[in-house]
């Protein structure tokens, strides 16, 4: 009598991208740690990001956002939250990739051609 034959198990579907994931997860999302004031008393220069001017830094304080590391890990739920939360300025984060800039400005890159300094 011969073996049953067993079934490959079924693969995993691939991951999608943090905005697609965001937009398609519109209720979940997360306010990202943030804090009440600079560390040390020196925020990072956020217009060093492409699609941050000198009212969207403003803002982002407001939120408690000062530094690029903060910025950097983003999860697709915590970009959800703050595109929500930019007053007029809706996709400017995901359009601009700021969570990759920030990143790339962290590790001590050099700004994107269009940051504002």
């Amino acid at each position: 009598m011969a073996a049953p034959v067993m079934a490959a198990p079924p693969m995993a579907a691939p991951a999608a991208p943090a905005a697609l994931v965001a937009t398609v997860n519109a209720g979940t999302k997360q306010k990202p740690a943030a804090l009440d004031s600079a560390r040390g008393g020196k925020p990072d220069d956020l217009k060093l990001i492409k699609g941050i001017g000198p009212k969207l830094e403003i803002l982002c304080q407001s939120l408690g956002f000062f530094h690029f590391y903060q910025m950097a890990n983003w999860t697709a739920a915590e970009i959800a939250w703050v595109d929500e939360n930019l007053e007029g300025f809706k996709d400017r984060m995901t359009r601009d990739e700021w969570v990759q800039q920030a990143r790339d400005l962290a590790a001590g890159m050099a700004t994107r051609p269009g940051g504002e300094n």
